[in-house]
Order: structure tokens, then C-alpha cells, then sequence
């Protein structure tokens, strides 16, 4: 019987398995494309992004031995408000196999930053301000309208990324087909910005909700424009916003705290939440 190549080559060196293509993209889903309704806000609001700036980095594909297939080299700027999927980068030659260590960053835009549906400004301003997250919009309600621009320097790292599937039992990372191109979403969450919650109640009864009308009356001046200046300077009320153990006292601290929460993995997935900075 004539032993095959691979059967072989087996007896100095390891086989090849084949290699795919991980490619990665972002969406900020409706909410960030067309808006949140008042249906989704308890209090009534509707809100509506004109910019939703995120910068990503350090997109890696590794496994638990410690072995890294790829990682991104720089960063994307990328305008979510813009319709669709983004396509962010594109690994080849990546072995068949396994992946369940997947990463990325969300960090302040570097001046080199590629632009994905973002502009030349939209770049200038991320990196003079050393924002990783920059938002700007307006909110409704009746006869009443609000308007922001607030620039998040938060750094997070979100880590050990799991993909949600039918059957509940969450997939670790990705898996690489031989010959096949597998396609991670990272998306951005528009509505968690304005939960009433830094973490998930324990208790099942008790709701994470969309709050707007204490960021509407922190508008101190009455110009029409919620400034971050004005929202740290807003205490939380604790019997309507909980910091769930975390150092939020103001409005400010608790929305800079919520910003590190916009970032999953293939639409609903989960990831672990890590500082950089």
C-alpha cells in the first residue's frame, strides 16, 4: 500500500491542516443606523445618531496554547452610522482549526488611523481629542429636543469573545474552514450608552432599562446641548441609576463607564471586558 504524503512527512515534521481566511467587519445594527425609538426608552425619548465614531485595534485570532494566527497591524476608524457591514481586515492563510481566543480593542484613534466610512475631519478630531468613541446626535420628546457631542478617551480590551448560537450553548472564537472564509462581526451597541444599569441585575425581575430625561435636565444652561462637562457634573440618582458596584456618583462617570459596554462579538456575543487604560 503506498503511504499517503502527509502519512509520511508525518514521521519528521507535522502536517499542514489547510488554512482559510478570518475576516472581520463591524455594524452598529438599527439603532445607531436609524435611530432608537421612544417604544425603547422608558421615560419617552427618541434619539438619533448623526456620528457614531469607534476606532478599532488589536483585532487577534489566537488559541488557549498561546499560538496567535493574526493580528492586526494599526487601527480603523470607522463611522457606524453609515449603512451596512464594514468590512475592518481580512487574515489568510490562516490554519484550519479551532480559534477560541479571539480580541480586539476599542482605543483612541492614532493619526494614521485607516477610514472606513469616516472622513479626513472625523479622523482629525478623534486623534486631537484622543477619542476611541465619539457620538454625536439629538434627542426627542414632544415639543422638546436635545442635542450631543461627547468624545469617550476610554480604552477597553474585550477579550475571550464568544459567538451566541441557537441552541444557547455560546461558541468560544472562531472556527477556520480549509478553503472557507469565516466572518466575525464586531458590533457596536448604540443603545447602551443610556442604560440604567453598569452591570445585569442577579435577579431576573429586575430590568435593564433606556433612560434619557435625567441626561434632558442636565442640561444646566438650557442651550439645547447636553455637554459631558454638564453630565459630571450631574449626581446619579441611585434609586434610578445602579453603578452596580463600580465608581460612577455622576452622570458623566456612569455614560464614560457605559461606553465600554458598546463593543460584542457577531451581533449578541459576549465578551470580557477589560481596561486598558
Amino acid at each position: 500500500m503506498k503511504l499517503k504524503s502527509c502519512v509520511v512527512l508525518s514521521l519528521l515534521t507535522a502536517c499542514a491542516p489547510g488554512t482559510g481566511t478570518e475576516k472581520f467587519t463591524t455594524w452598529g445594527e438599527d439603532f445607531i443606523e436609524q435611530g432608537i425609538p421612544a417604544t425603547e426608552f422608558v421615560d419617552g425619548w427618541a434619539l438619533h445618531y448623526d456620528k457614531f465614531l469607534v476606532t478599532f485595534a488589536g483585532i487577534t485570532v489566537a488559541d488557549a496554547k498561546g499560538t496567535t494566527a493574526a493580528t492586526l497591524t494599526g487601527s480603523r476608524l470607522v463611522d457606524n452610522t453609515k449603512a451596512g457591514r464594514k468590512d475592518l481586515v481580512s487574515f489568510d492563510g490562516v490554519d484550519a482549526q479551532a480559534w477560541d481566543r479571539v480580541s480586539y480593542e476599542i482605543r483612541p484613534a492614532a493619526a494614521d488611523a485607516l477610514l472606513i466610512g469616516a472622513t479626513e475631519d472625523d479622523r482629525a478630531l478623534m486623534s486631537d481629542g484622543g477619542f476611541s468613541l465619539y457620538v454625536a446626535g439629538s434627542a426627542t420628546k414632544g415639543a422638546v429636543t436635545k442635542t450631543f457631542h461627547w468624545g469617550f478617551t476610554t480604552a477597553t480590551r474585550y477579550h475571550d469573545c464568544t459567538q451566541p448560537t441557537e441552541s444557547g450553548a455560546p461558541i468560544e472564537g472562531v472556527v477556520v474552514t480549509v478553503g472557507g472564509t469565516d466572518v466575525s462581526e464586531l458590533t457596536t451597541h448604540g443603545d447602551h450608552l443610556y442604560y440604567d444599569r453598569l452591570k445585569a441585575s442577579p435577579d431576573s425581575s429586575i430590568q435593564t432599562s433606556l433612560r434619557f430625561d435625567e441626561k434632558a435636565a442636565a442640561d444646566a444652561d438650557q442651550d439645547g446641548e447636553i455637554t459631558l462637562t454638564e453630565l459630571d457634573a450631574a449626581p446619579i440618582d441611585v434609586t434610578t441609576y445602579d453603578p452596580s458596584g463600580f465608581d460612577a456618583p455622576t452622570l458623566g462617570a456612569f455614560m464614560k463607564a457605559l461606553a465600554r459596554t458598546v463593543g460584542h462579538f457577531r451581533g449578541e456575543g459576549e465578551c470580557t471586558v477589560s481596561r486598558i487604560e
